[in-house]
């Protein structure tokens, strides 16, 4: 069934600028699933669309996302289940998706923004079939991490110029994603656009917001530390200059937070100076090397992400239900705000409303 899914998916491809078919070598054969000969596809308009060590690219040169290709590629297994020997993205997984993985037996499932597979590999074991497809370099680590469990289908792409089909897929994933794109509304919009009627969407998404009058006013404090200006120098670096520095930085920084984490209320003046992730007090069970890999790998995707965007739950549920979605879910959880919502059945066309002005990036 799993094949029959690929076939039509990889027939239903459309060029990313000019919409329309595209068309393969000779050689290629849309039943060898991944890895995908190396070669070309083309569109009637003249675009040439390489597909490299197995895997179609529909990107040209480099774009905002390539710190993150580097990290993935620089720390491939750190995030994953099967490397921690944790639970901890399962639990991610499940808690957005309201319902434990086994329900998407049977599903067709897309997940945008799939970075080095810490939800892939979960997905791929319990879906009838998985589409991922990310902006940057990061599908070479998914595809080395993933490929060995089960066939699917990865893609180099930005879902914002999908080359996918509208309206086909069971389930759109996008965890971690959203906020870092260059318009977070467009990207909403464009995810749901790929739900079929009767599908839903499953995302997240930073925020400032605070359950209690007293942390909503505390959150302006936020502003007020060494990630700012730190991060103002760095993401304007080539990664790899980037990636030298904050892995500098962590070296200095760790063993002072490894100390201050044991004390709550120090470690909150603490993280304010020494900007650095730490994470030995929240993953106590783990290898204390995994967690300085932890530290490395989130200090440096804190630090030189280019965009970066909060919303409130509010928000995110108005602009989701202007697209015509019915939110089942939208409150904060996790790393900020996390939504569920459904594409209805019958009698929808999905909305298609002006994006509001950028606000809150950083």
């Amino acid at each position: 069934m799993s094949s029959a899914i690929f076939d039509d998916v990889k027939g239903s491809l459309v060029c990313p600028r000019h919409h329309v078919a595209l068309s393969y070598e000779k050689r290629f054969s849309a039943r060898e699933g991944v890895p995908w000969p190396d070669g070309d596809m083309t569109c009637s308009e003249g675009c040439r669309w390489a597909i490299g060590g197995g895997i179609p690219r529909f990107v040209s040169g480099t774009s905002y996302a390539s710190s993150f290709g580097l990290q993935w590629n620089r720390y491939p297994r750190t995030e994953l289940d099967s490397y921690t020997g944790k639970s901890y993205s399962r639990q991610r997984l499940e808690r957005c998706l309201g319902t434990p993985l086994e329900s998407l037996q049977g599903k067709v499932v897309l997940e945008c923004g799939s970075g080095a597979g810490r939800f892939t590999e979960l997905l791929i074991q319990h879906c009838e079939a998985l589409v991922c497809i990310d902006l940057s370099s990061a599908v070479d680590a998914n595809f080395r991490n993933c490929r060995p469990i089960h066939p699917y289908l990865i893609m180099q792409g930005d879902i914002n110029a999908s080359p996918l089909p509208l309206q086909y897929f069971d389930v759109v994933v996008c965890l971690g994603v959203i906020q870092h794109t260059s318009n977070p509304e467009g990207t909403l919009r464009s995810l749901a656009r790929h739900v079929k009627p009767g599908g839903h969407l499953i995302v997240d998404h930073y925020t400032r917001e605070r359950g209690s009058k007293l942390g909503r006013l505390l959150s302006h404090l936020d502003y007020i530390d060494m990630v700012h200006p730190i991060r103002a120098v760095l993401k304007r670096m080539k990664p790899e200059n980037a990636m030298r520095a904050t892995n500098l930085l962590t070296a200095f920084c760790d063993p002072i937070r490894r100390r201050t984490s044991k004390i709550r209320a120090v470690d909150k003046v603490a993280r304010r100076l020494f900007p650095t992730a730490c994470y030995y007090t929240k993953f106590p069970d783990l290898d204390p090397k995994v967690v300085y890999e932890m530290n490395q790998l989130d200090t440096f995707d804190w630090l030189t992400d280019y965009y970066k965007y909060f919303r409130s739950s509010k928000q995110i549920r108005t602009f989701l239900e202007s697209l015509g979605l019915e939110v089942n879910s939208c409150q904060l959880g996790g790393n900020g705000v996390e939504a569920r919502a459904t594409v209805p059945r019958t009698g929808h066309q999905l909305v298609t409303p002006a994006a509001p002005e950028h606000r809150h990036a950083v």
